[in-house]
């Protein structure tokens, strides 16, 4: 018992001599504190811009601006069809049909035979643009020195109302071709509505137009066999007008018994030998005709006349326009 004492005495000791023996770790020096470094900091870039995303091109389409109107009888107003995102179409096709007994298209260029609606600045090679009866056709192209445009307009309509009541412009039928030739899809987007409000206006005497005081051109004898009265403009002659027809200064001649076909006046009105429309007579109406005029002219009472072509109920007629008539003078 007494060595085992012994020993742990001296394990004891030797242990606390060892501790007291060992050196201690030294510290480093201290730095002053103006001379250490400044502390490194990680900064992150707020402004950096984010990836740029594809951007999606938007579809082909039609629209009319404005989509819908409202009018009294006999006003006017326009309307645009605008496109969009067809910067890859260079030829498009546009029909669009209305009511012709509640609102007609005012012709845009009287110069030119027929009706037309405005053409817009969108594509400048018009390829076709007439009004027949309730419906626009409309062809326009891009041509291959003008670079194509994304948006604009491509064709304007200036209408008047002529009855109460509400009719669509509609785009029933819309085509489109690339530069290649290949079909593009362009989607009409909605159909326009045109409200008419007021009273039908009636034919009463008040409201028709003043015949005219200058003499009325004979009418030539109807053939039997059909034709198209024509009255002779200045600077005019035979030659020139069965150019515009189709036919010779002989058959126009023979036609209204003429002994010499060089020599016509102007203002005479003469037959010119080809089909009307529609069969039997027309007539070629002229810049100041009015329905009075004409009726008259030909021994028909207005009501027949309007009634034979379906004209609006504020009389309008356009210049190069083809009149269904009756002759009876």
């Amino acid at each position: 018992m007494r060595h085992v004492i012994v020993r742990w005495i001296f394990g004891v000791v030797g242990l606390l001599l060892l501790t007291g023996c060992a050196r201690p770790t030294p510290s480093p020096p201290a730095i002053p504190e103006e001379e250490q470094p400044p502390p490194v900091t990680l900064s992150i870039p707020f402004n950096v811009s984010p990836v740029e995303q594809p951007v999606i091109g938007r579809p082909p389409s039609l629209y009319l601006n404005p989509s819908s109107v409202s009018l009294a009888v006999g006003e006017d107003t326009t309307v645009q069809v605008w496109a969009d995102g067809v910067g890859g179409v260079n030829t498009l096709f546009l029909a669009v049909s209305f009511d012709p007994l509640l609102i007609q298209v005012v012709d845009a260029n009287p110069a030119i035979e027929g009706i037309q609606a405005a053409p817009g600045d969108l594509m400048p090679l018009v390829l076709e643009n007439r009004v027949e009866g309730g419906r626009l056709v409309y062809q326009a192209a891009v041509p291959p020195d003008v670079a194509a445009r994304d948006a604009g307009v491509v064709v304007s309509l200036s209408v008047r109302a002529i009855a109460p009541g509400t009719t669509s412009l509609r785009m029933e039928q819309v085509a489109a071709q690339d530069g290649a030739g290949n079909p593009v899809s362009v989607t009409p987007l909605a159909d326009g509505v045109v409200t008419i409000t007021g009273p039908v206006a009636s034919p009463t005497a008040e409201t028709l137009p003043p015949a005219p005081q200058p003499t009325v051109p004979a009418t030539p004898a109807p053939s039997g066999t059909g034709g198209i009265y024509y009255i002779v403009e200045p600077g005019e002659n035979l030659f020139r007008v069965g150019l515009k027809f189709g036919t010779t200064a002989q058959a126009i001649a023979a036609a209204n018994n003429l002994a010499d076909p060089r020599q016509i006046q102007a203002g005479t009105m003469v037959l010119v030998p080809v089909p009307a429309p529609g069969g039997g007579y027309g007539y070629y109406v002229r810049p100041g005709d009015t329905v009075y005029s004409i009726a008259r002219r030909f021994g028909m009472t207005l009501e027949e006349l309007v009634s034979l072509n379906n004209i609006g109920p504020d009389f309008t007629i356009h210049p190069g326009t083809i009149l269904k008539v009756v002759p009876r003078r």
